[in-house]
């Protein structure tokens, strides 16, 4: 008998293999294995979109706040989005999603730009798969990419410092946080933050490079964040919704989410990934990046040729609320109804063309969301069969595939897998090989 590859993952490195309250264990037994063709254009498209959502998100920034305003960008959120990062550009770390229609094209239904997860399974996981299966990684490489990446940042974070010639303030330490009681969250944040260290070569990179639980976490008068030890972080990665952040309160009351932006607004730390990052977060930018790509003859494009092709053929039409007529726009077509801030699903309801809602509800009870007032429309895609073997047995459902980006360039690539064609929590990850 076979060994279950998933015994080979280090625990220590992927604790959430085998999930609390789930009876399947979170990988499918099996690997999918693409062509080079597709991971290529996963990474081809990637490229092109991404450079085209930072093209959108300058529009945003330099046209005033009612562009903000109707991507639903918290109203607290608004004064930190127009200030510039060491980078210049609005997200370092996001991850495009993909769904495959009956005839396996690729449409870009999602981009995760402020905190996406599924780096363990990406940079870590897909390695150990394909080893296991004999087959070439579609991944090789991308950890390296993705620690000379961090290590950008990391020195980014101070300009002209590096730990491996002491000039590094070892008082102002690059801060890793998240809620260390959620396992996947303090993974993520415990492996990225390993990443940054690997090419630091030097002992100094605990001190320098350092986690602490938000939980352990202060604010000071002056908008620096304070640690146990009585350091103040000189940069911070924060695995917690920005949207959701700025909202947090003390148990006495303070607006602890307002004095932390208020300390990066005033230069006391770096954030990754950027405020701006909220931006193309928010689920209406596509409509935005839609609408910019559709506006009438001689208005200047926002886009290159290419960029438009791209957008054109890859996204989705998709329109803010206030702007679809099912009967004008497409009488005959499926929509899919998502509220700007849902996460893993939730709320998302399927209209068929009748306007009369379809499909089955996400469960939404453990999964932290802001409350939307508006939605977005977009053009509902019937997604291509596919099976994948799990420890329930052999089952039907669908794929989703994604492309992460480190900055503006694409990396590693990652699959899930849904019995629904509205992936929730209930979706499995899925390796990826190449043929």
């Amino acid at each position: 008998m076979q060994e279950d590859w998933r015994n080979l993952l280090d625990r220590q490195i992927f604790p959430f293999v085998e999930y609390e309250g789930y009876a399947d264990k979170y990988p499918t037994k099996n690997i999918e294995i693409i062509s080079r063709e597709q991971a290529a254009e996963l990474r081809y498209i990637s490229k092109v979109l991404f450079g085209a959502f930072q093209r959108a998100v300058s529009v945003c920034q330099k046209c005033g706040d009612n562009f903000l305003a109707d991507l639903e960008i918290p109203p607290e959120l608004i004064p930190y989005l127009h200030k510039d990062n060491p980078l210049h550009l609005a997200s370092w770390l996001s991850r495009f999603d993909y769904v495959l229609d009956k005839q396996g094209n690729l449409h870009m239904v999602e981009i995760n730009a402020d905190t996406p997860c599924a780096v363990i399974e990406a940079y870590y996981g897909n390695m150990t798969a394909c080893t296991h299966f004999g087959v070439e990684d579609p991944n090789f490489g991308e950890y390296d990419k993705l620690c000379s990446w961090l290590n950008e940042i990391f020195l980014a974070s101070e300009p002209g410092v590096s730990i491996s010639t002491g000039r590094f303030h070892r008082r102002h330490p690059f801060l890793f946080s998240c809620f260390h009681d959620y396992q996947e969250d303090y993974a993520t944040t415990k492996f990225l933050m390993n990443a940054m260290k690997k090419n630091t070569l030097a002992t100094e990179a605990d001190d320098a490079i350092t986690f602490v639980s938000f939980y352990d976490l202060a604010v000071l008068p002056d908008g620096s964040i304070l640690l146990p030890d009585g350091r103040t972080a000189n940069a911070i990665y924060r695995l917690h919704p920005l949207e959701i952040l700025i909202e947090e309160r003390t148990p006495e009351g303070d607006t602890l989410g307002k004095d932390f932006m208020d300390g990066y607004l005033h230069g006391k730390f770096m954030m990754f990934n950027p405020p701006e990052a909220i931006i193309m977060q928010s689920k209406a930018f596509q409509a935005l990046v839609w609408a910019l790509n559709n506006q009438p003859a001689g208005v200047t494009p926002v886009f290159s040729a290419e960029e438009s092709e791209i957008i054109d053929r890859y996204m989705l039409p998709s329109y803010f609320a206030r702007d679809f007529v099912q009967e004008r726009i497409a009488p005959d077509t499926s929509w899919i109804k998502k509220p700007i801030w849902g996460r893993e699903g939730a709320g998302i309801e399927v209209l068929d063309k009748n306007g009369v809602r379809f499909g089955k509800d996400v469960d939404t009870e453990n999964i932290v969301r802001r409350d939307s007032r508006d939605f977005l429309y977009q053009r509902f895609v019937e997604q291509q069969f596919y099976e994948a073997d799990t420890d329930s047995g052999r089952q039907a459902g669908y794929r989703t595939l994604s492309c992460f980006m480190l900055g503006k360039n694409p990396s590693a690539l990652y699959a899930r897998f849904s019995p629904d064609q509205i992936a929730g929590t209930e979706a499995y990850w899925l390796p990826l090989g190449i043929r």
